[in-house]
C-alpha cells in the first residue's frame, strides 16, 4: 500500500506540474492552422478534413458541452493540455516499471532517487517543445501520445500479471485502444509491431489461443467503429462536411485520404526538385527530424540567440543526446524483452516516420538550393518521439545514478541535482517561444477582420488554411456573419484548393451560391457519356451532379489549362449575372472572358470578394478589376491599376479591424503569425499612402482635414506595429518613417514625431524596428528645430548605435548613421570604412538606402569611390541607375 501511494503521489505531481503549466501557456481562442476546422467540427458535430478524426471530434464535442471554460475554443484546446498531462503522469509510472524490471531491482522497492528520476523525466517529456506545443492547442497528435502511453504501460502490466486471472483483458485493452485511436490519429498503429513482437517474446502461445484472437477482432471492430459517426453526419449535411462521406465508397476515400492522393515511398521528395541521389534525398529528410530534434530542450537553433546562449544549447542538447544514447544501451544491458519494445516503436516513431512521411525540405531551411518545401514545419509528427525520448534519458540518469553510487555515495546527488535540471530546463528554455500562447488572439482577430471585409450577400474566394479554418470557426462557432442567401446575409467562403473536389462544388451550389452545371454542357459530347453510363446502369446520378463529379481541367482555346476551381469562378460569374453559361465560356481564353463580361455595368446578384493577398493566376487573370477594400478585393466592373474603394477601406481598418493584439509585446510571434501580421502591415501602410497623396503640396488644411490626418498618423503606427517583429521591419519602418514626416509636416506639429516611440519605448525596448524610427524621428525634429537640433542629433545617434551592438539588426544602425550623417561628409567615410568590415552589413545597408533614400545613396557611392578608388567603374553604373530612377 505504501508503495502504491508513492506512486499516485509521484503521478500527481507530474500531473499537476504539466497541467497548470499548460494551462497558463493555453491558446485563449482559435489558434491557426487545423484547429479552427477541429473546433468548429467539435462545435456542429462535423467532418473535418480526410482522416476525418472521428473520434476526436465526439470527444471535442462532450469538452465542450461539459466544460466551464467562457471560449468554446478553450475548450476543445483543452484536451491537448489534458492529454499531455496524463501521458506525463503514466510515463512517470511507465519508467517505474521499468526499472522495477531491471535485474538489480527484482522484489525489492525502488528507491525515492528512482522515483525522482522517473518525476523529472516524465516532467521534461511534457515540456519538450513539439510536445508543448501541440499541447495548448486543439489537435490530434498528444491524445496519440496518451494512447501510445497507456498502451505501453498495459503491456508491461499485462506481463508481469501473466499466468494471473484474466490476465489477457490488459491485452484485450490495448488493442481496443489502438483500434479506438484509429479514430483520433494514425501515430499509435506504429504500436503494434512493437506489442506482436514484445507477446511473441514473452508468450508465443497467446497467438494459439483462439478466445484472445476472436475477441481481438471484435474490438478492432468495435474500435474503428467511431468512423460510423462520420456517414451519419455526412448524410445529415453539416455546415463543414469535407469530402462528404454519406456512402461507402466515399467513406473508404476519407480513410484512404484519397483526396491528397497516395502516399508514395519512391521518389523521395527532396530529390524531385534536387535531382539528389535516392540516398542523398533520404539523408536530407534524416537531417530534417534531427534539427526538428535539436529543437525540444534549449532555444538555439530554434531561435536566433547571443552566442553564449547558442554554445550553451549545443552542449546541452549534446548531454540529452548522451543520456539517451546511454539510456537505450543500459536498457538493451539490463532487460532486453522491454527492450524490444520500446527500441522497435521509437524506430518507427523516428525513422519510420521520416520513411513514410517522405517530407519535402523544411520551409526553415538555410539552403536556397533545397526545393521543395513544406508549408509549414513538420516537427509536430515527431511529437510522441521526442516525448518517449526522455524515457531513455530517465534509464541514462539511473545507470549513471548507479555506477556513481558504487563509488561514491555523495557524488551520486550530483545525478539527482541534473535530474532536475533536465526535467526542467525545457521550461525555461521553451516559455518565450511559440508554445506559450497567453493572449494570442491573432487568428481570431485575422479571422474577423477578413470577414468584415466583404458586404453582405457575398461569396469569399480563399486560398489556404490560415485564410479559411480560422473564419470557418467564427462562423460555426460564433454565429458571425454566416451565410444566409435568402436574407441577403453574410459571407460564404469558398476555398480555392477544395473547389478542385465534387463534393465541394456540391455544397456550394446546396448553399446558394449560383452557378450552373447543366446548361454548358448539353449537346455535347459530355451528354452523350452521361446517357451512354445511364444506359449502361453505371450512374444513377441527375445530369449536373453527374457533370459535377466527372469536371476535369480544361485547356482553352490559347492552350493553357483552366483548373477546375477556375472553371467554378468562371461559372459562378456568369451565374450571378444571371447569363446561361455556354461550353465556349470555359474554352476562351482568361483575357477574353474579362473582357466580354466584367464591364462597366458588372452587378452580379451575389458579391465577389478574393482574399488578401490574391493568389498568382487570379491576380493575372482579374487583377485591373480587383477594388481593395480590407483584407479582400472585390470584383468590379472598372478597370484600373491597384483600385481602392476608400471609403470602405478607411471604415474597415479605422473603425472595423480588431488590431489590439499587435501592441501587446508579450505575444509570441512564429513564421506562421508573422504572415498575417504582414499583411496587415502592408495594407495599413499601402492604404495610408494612397491617403496621403491627397495631401501633398497643400498649404492650408481645414479641420476635418487635419482631423483625417491624425486617423492616417494612427494607421501609419498600426503598420509599423503589425511589422515590429519582423523582416518586414526595415522597409516598413523606412517608409513609415517618411510618411510621418510628412504629416507632421502638414499639420505643422513635429514635436508629436517622437510621442509615439517613447510612449512605447518600456514595452518594445527590445525591438530594434523601434529604435530606428525612433532616430529617425529625432532627426526630423532636428531638421525642423534648429535650437533643439543637436539633442535630438544626439538622441537619434544613441538609438542608431544601439542597433549596432546586434548582429541581426546592424544594418538598421547602419542606415541610420549614414541618415544622420548625410551633411558630414568625414563622419561619413567613417561609417563606410566601418562597413566595409562586414560584407553582410555593407551589402544590406546599401541595400536599403539605395531603395528608400536614392539621394542619400548617390552621396555614399561618391564618398566609397573616394575610398576606394578601385570600386569606381562598378559605382558609376550603380550612380547611373539610381540618377535614371
Amino acid at each position: 500500500m505504501s508503495f502504491c501511494r508513492e506512486k499516485i503521489v509521484g503521478f500527481l505531481i507530474v500531473f499537476v506540474i504539466l497541467l497548470s503549466i499548460y494551462l497558463y501557456t493555453i491558446a485563449p481562442t482559435v489558434p491557426l492552422w487545423d484547429c479552427g476546422e477541429f473546433i468548429a467540427c467539435s462545435h456542429i458535430l462535423g467532418v473535418p478534413h480526410p482522416p476525418g478524426t472521428p473520434f476526436y471530434v465526439i470527444i471535442g464535442r462532450v469538452f465542450d458541452i461539459f466544460l466551464p471554460f467562457k471560449e468554446v475554443a478553450k475548450r476543445v484546446n483543452f484536451i491537448s493540455a489534458l492529454s499531455s498531462a496524463l501521458a506525463g503522469g503514466f510515463l512517470y509510472i511507465v519508467i517505474l516499471l521499468v526499472f522495477q524490471r531491471f535485474r538489480e531491482n527484482k522484489g525489492k522497492k525502488l528507491s525515492l532517487a528512482h522515483h525522482l528520476f522517473a518525476i523529472f523525466s516524465s516532467i521534461g517529456a511534457g515540456l519538450c517543445f513539439s510536445v508543448w506545443d501541440s499541447s495548448v492547442e486543439a489537435e490530434v497528435y498528444t491524445p496519440s501520445i496518451l494512447i501510445i502511453i497507456l498502451c505501453l504501460w498495459l503491456i508491461l502490466y499485462w506481463d508481469d500479471k501473466r499466468g494471473t486471472r484474466g490476465y489477457n483483458n490488459y491485452l484485450w485493452l490495448v488493442v481496443y485502444l489502438i483500434s479506438l485511436s484509429f479514430g483520433i490519429h494514425l501515430l499509435p498503429l506504429l504500436l503494434i509491431p512493437a506489442v506482436l513482437i514484445f507477446v511473441i517474446i514473452r508468450n508465443p502461445k497467446a497467438f494459439k489461443n483462439p478466445k484472445l484472437i476472436c475477441f481481438s477482432i471484435i474490438l478492432i471492430l468495435v474500435g474503428v467503429s467511431t468512423y460510423c459517426y462520420l456517414m451519419i453526419r455526412a448524410k445529415a449535411n453539416p455546415s463543414i462536411n469535407e469530402a462528404d462521406p454519406s456512402t461507402l465508397s466515399a467513406l473508404w476515400d476519407v480513410i484512404s485520404r484519397e483526396q491528397y492522393g497516395p502516399m508514395k515511398i519512391l521518389p523521395r521528395k527532396t530529390q524531385i526538385d534536387t535531382h539528389l541521389s535516392t540516398f542523398v534525398a533520404f539523408f536530407e529528410q534524416v537531417k530534417i527530424f534531427f534539427k526538428y530534434f535539436s529543437w525540444q530542450f534549449f532555444p538555439y537553433p530554434r531561435e536566433l540567440t547571443n552566442n553564449l546562449l547558442k554554445y550553451s544549447s549545443i552542449v546541452g542538447t549534446y548531454l540529452y543526446v548522451f543520456l539517451g544514447l546511454l539510456g537505450i544501451y543500459a536498457h538493451f544491458k539490463r532487460d532486453k524483452d522491454s527492450f524490444w519494445l520500446f527500441f522497435i516503436l521509437y524506430i518507427l516513431l523516428t525513422l519510420g516516420l521520416v520513411t513514410y512521411l517522405n517530407l519535402k525540405f523544411s520551409p526553415s531551411d538555410p539552403n536556397p538550393a533545397h526545393q521543395d518545401r513544406e508549408v509549414r514545419e513538420r516537427d509536430y509528427f515527431w511529437a510522441p518521439a521526442f516525448f518517449l525520448f526522455m524515457f531513455y534519458v530517465s534509464i541514462g540518469l539511473y545507470s549513471l545514478y548507479e555506477e556513481i553510487k558504487k563509488r561514491k555515495a555523495l557524488s551520486s546527488y550530483f545525478i539527482l541535482g541534473l535530474a532536475f535540471l533536465l526535467g526542467f530546463l525545457p521550461l525555461i528554455s521553451n516559455i518565450k517561444s511559440h508554445v506559450n500562447r497567453r493572449g494570442d488572439w491573432i487568428a481570431s482577430d485575422y479571422a474577423h477582420n477578413l470577414l468584415i471585409t466583404p458586404e453582405d450577400n457575398s461569396i469569399l474566394f480563399t486560398y489556404g488554411d490560415n485564410d479559411t479554418f480560422p473564419v470557418w470557426f467564427l462562423q460555426e462557432v460564433k454565429s458571425f456573419r454566416k451565410f444566409d442567401p435568402v436574407n441577403k446575409k453574410g459571407v460564404r467562403i469558398a476555398n480555392f484548393s477544395l473547389m478542385n473536389t465534387s463534393w465541394y462544388i456540391k455544397q456550394l451550389k446546396l448553399s446558394g451560391i449560383p452557378m450552373d452545371f447543366d446548361s454548358p454542357f448539353r449537346g455535347t459530347g459530355i451528354e452523350r457519356k452521361y446517357h451512354s453510363e445511364k444506359r449502361e446502369g453505371l450512374t444513377n446520378l441527375e445530369f449536373e451532379d453527374w457533370v459535377i463529379e466527372n469536371i476535369a481541367p480544361i485547356m482553352t482555346e490559347d492552350r493553357k489549362w483552366l483548373r477546375v476551381s477556375d472553371i467554378v469562378v468562371r461559372n459562378i460569374i456568369l451565374s450571378s449575372l444571371g447569363i446561361t453559361p455556354s461550353s465556349e465560356d470555359f474554352l476562351i481564353p482568361a483575357d477574353s472572358f474579362v473582357n466580354k463580361y466584367i464591364k462597366e455595368d458588372f452587378n452580379p446578384s451575389i458579391n465577389i470578394y478574393f482574399s488578401f493577398p490574391v493568389e498568382t493566376y487570379s491576380t493575372r487573370v482579374f487583377g485591373r478589376h480587383l477594388e481593395l477594400e480590407g483584407f479582400a478585393y472585390r470584383l468590379v466592373g472598372k478597370k484600373g491599376k491597384r483600385l481602392v474603394n476608400y471609403e470602405r477601406m478607411f471604415d474597415n481598418l479605422v473603425n472595423k479591424f480588431k488590431t489590439s493584439y499587435c501592441e501587446n509585446p508579450n505575444i509570441y510571434t512564429g513564421p506562421a503569425e508573422k504572415q498575417p501580421l504582414g499583411n496587415h502591415s502592408f495594407l495599413y501602410l499601402n492604404f495610408g499612402e494612397y491617403a496621403l497623396q491627397k495631401f501633398i503640396n497643400r498649404k492650408e488644411l481645414s479641420q476635418a482635414e487635419r482631423d483625417t490626418l491624425i486617423l492616417l498618423e494612427e494607421i501609419f503606427k498600426k503598420a509599423f506595429l503589425f511589422s515590429i517583429d519582423s523582416k518586414l521591419s526595415i522597409g516598413v519602418t523606412t517608409s513609415v518613417a517618411e510618411n510621418l514626416k510628412k504629416i507632421y509636416s502638414l499639420i505643422k506639429e513635429e514635436r508629436r514625431a517622437t510621442d509615439f516611440c517613447d510612449s512605447l519605448l518600456y514595452l518594445y525596448k527590445k525591438y530594434p524596428a523601434l529604435h530606428l524610427l525612433r532616430g529617425e524621428m529625432h532627426l526630423f525634429k532636428g531638421e525642423m528645430n534648429i535650437e533643439e537640433a543637436e539633442k535630438d542629433f544626439e538622441e537619434a545617434k544613441r538609438s542608431f548605435e544601439l542597433l549596432l551592438k546586434d548582429e541581426e539588426y546592424k544594418p538598421l544602425g547602419y542606415v541610420g548613421l549614414v541618415k544622420l550623417y548625410y551633411n558630414d561628409s568625414n563622419k561619413l567615410k567613417e561609417v563606410l570604412i566601418e562597413l566595409s568590415k562586414d560584407s553582410v552589413a555593407l551589402e544590406t545597408t546599401f541595400f536599403v538606402v539605395m531603395r528608400y533614400e536614392p539621394k542619400c545613396a548617390i552621396k555614399l557611392l561618391n564618398l566609397w569611390k573616394e575610398l576606394y578608388p578601385g570600386d569606381a567603374s562598378k559605382v558609376d553604373l550603380l550612380i547611373e541607375k539610381l540618377q535614371e530612377k
